[in-house]
């Protein structure tokens, strides 16, 4: 789980959060009692956070927005297979459904910026990513682009951030093709890169979704 006030929908205090950051957790996007009304069952609600992070990449980013669309698609699918195997494990059907699984799938973080600082706290710049996750407090950063692309100055800059703390890993998978639900190529290089992506769904606990009303507890006891 993760402190919830290091996360906003503006920025992440990566100093802050503990451990990982998935996309049933609070901060990044959450919904009130009013805006519950609006949907009529589960699914509408991860479809509706599913067009939030795609809201959030740059219309020209068409390699970011198709490798969103093949991971959750993929968590979707893999979600389906969990409920599926364990559905005698899971104590309550209301937090147990496929689409309540789904939220415990780790957050895709499009087009992350890090910022960093000389030693006398002053801002040098920020390195700029595709795509990131942030799993057992370590932050996987994923390009597409080719380094023959890359300014030398962000280059630089992803070299110096890599190299100085053991908190940040880049990957580089191949571009996720056009146009179809899943590329399964780019999602096994994907989990070939981070393996713990494909650990999301053993948890002890179940995340509930992108609502907190007072007196319901963030997590529901899987046995």
């Amino acid at each position: 789980t993760t402190n919830i006030e290091a996360i906003n929908r503006q920025y992440i205090c990566l100093n802050d959060v503990l451990g990982d950051i998935r996309i049933g957790d609070r901060g990044w996007l959450e919904l009130t009692p009013e805006q519950l009304l609006q949907f009529e069952k589960n699914k509408d609600i991860f479809t509706f956070a599913k067009k939030m992070l795609l809201s959030k990449i740059n219309p020209f980013s068409r390699s970011i927005r198709n490798a969103l669309i093949s991971y959750l698609t993929w968590v979707e699918i893999k979600s389906a297979e969990f409920q599926a195997l364990n559905r005698e494990g899971l104590t309550d059907p209301l937090f147990s459904n496929l689409d309540q699984i789904c939220f415990g799938a780790f957050l895709p973080l499009p087009h992350p910026k890090i910022p960093l600082y000389d030693e006398n706290g002053n801002f040098d710049g920020a390195a700029s990513f595709d795509l990131g996750f942030h799993i057992a407090g370590k932050t996987h950063l994923v390009s597409f682009s080719d380094s023959q692309f890359i300014r030398k100055s962000e280059r630089k800059l992803r070299h110096r951030l890599i190299n100085e703390s053991d908190r940040f890993e880049l990957i580089e998978p191949p571009k996720p093709e056009e146009n179809v639900v899943i590329d399964q190529n780019f999602i096994n290089n994907l989990l070939y890169s981070i393996p713990a992506i494909a650990e999301f769904n053993r948890m002890e606990t179940l995340l509930h979704g992108l609502y907190y009303p007072a007196g319901l507890n963030k997590l529901r006891k899987i046995v």
